[in-house]
């Protein structure tokens, strides 16, 4: 009966899976025929959260507890393939911690859209550089910073996903700081509690 039971359940993880790579599939489709910036812009925004999904889902497919740091080096490989050709490197640093349920998928479309705002906008005409990423406990929960050394705070300005990562801290009770300097890059620090309330 267990079998069968943990069957169904692997069944189950395997087309949500597929759900989000054929979600990734048909935007990109989209995306080659869609010439409005604007649509352009949501279309991507949706295309990295499905990606994002994509790679934590396959993490959930494992057994036992899910490895963010893990998670992390996937988002990494991703953002390295998708910035190939461009003299930009990324660098993942992570301590091992259990993350609650209801942290996962609010951490990975953050660490994803962090990512994504520097790969898209520090680092014009060809600019190099490089994007950090530092996971790591922290007093009564788990500390990320994300940071760049691209050019600072035009690229602020740009990356409206900054707000929706705002808005996903606030959600988890969390804390955000932005420090940044025109030519010196933007770093991104997060402290998150995991014995609040939204935690359980």
């Amino acid at each position: 009966m267990a079998a069968a039971a943990e069957d169904r359940i692997g069944e189950l993880q395997r087309r949500l899976l597929g759900g989000y790579q054929l979600l990734q599939t048909l935007v990109g489709i989209r995306l080659r025929s869609v010439t409005d910036p604007e649509s352009k812009r949501h279309l991507t925004w949706l295309s990295d959260v499905a990606a994002a999904m994509e790679l934590l889902s396959r993490r959930m497919t494992a057994e036992g507890p899910i490895d963010f740091v893990g998670y992390l080096e996937d988002v990494a490989g991703f953002w390295t393939r998708a910035c190939e050709g461009r003299p930009v490197r990324l660098d993942v640093r992570g301590q091992a911690a259990l993350l609650p349920d209801t942290h996962l998928l609010p951490m990975a479309i953050i660490t994803h859209e962090l990512i994504a705002n520097a790969c898209r906008h520090a680092f014009p005409d060809g600019r190099r550089g490089s994007i950090a990423v530092a996971f790591s406990r922290a007093v009564g929960g788990v500390s990320l910073v994300v940071r760049d050394s691209g050019i600072g705070g035009a690229e602020i300005e740009q990356g409206e996903g900054l707000a929706l990562v705002e808005g996903l801290v606030e959600h988890l009770g969390g804390t955000m700081n932005i420090e940044t300097a025109p030519g010196a890059g933007v770093g991104v620090r997060i402290r998150l509690p995991l014995d609040g309330p939204s935690a359980h």
